[in-house]
């Protein structure tokens, strides 16, 4: 019967252990997933940014030429 009980507090304390590491694990990755949420954010803004400086810019064939040519 003391075998059986001690195995079984093995087991126990090995699934203590499982737990505590997916516990762990989760955290990670929730904070991976607010990492990439604000990279994302962040990108997207300056994708915007860009796009707002390169659109108001003519092409060089659309100038019209100084007055003096």
């Amino acid at each position: 019967m003391a075998k059986v009980e001690s195995r079984i507090q093995a087991v126990e304390l090995k699934l203590m252990d499982m737990e505590l590491t997916v516990e762990q694990l989760n955290e990670v990755i929730v904070r991976h997933e607010q990492t990439i949420d604000a990279l994302t954010r962040k990108l997207n803004a300056y994708q915007s940014q860009l796009q707002t400086l390169t659109a108001p810019m003519a092409k060089e064939s659309d100038e019209t030429p100084p007055p003096h040519y």
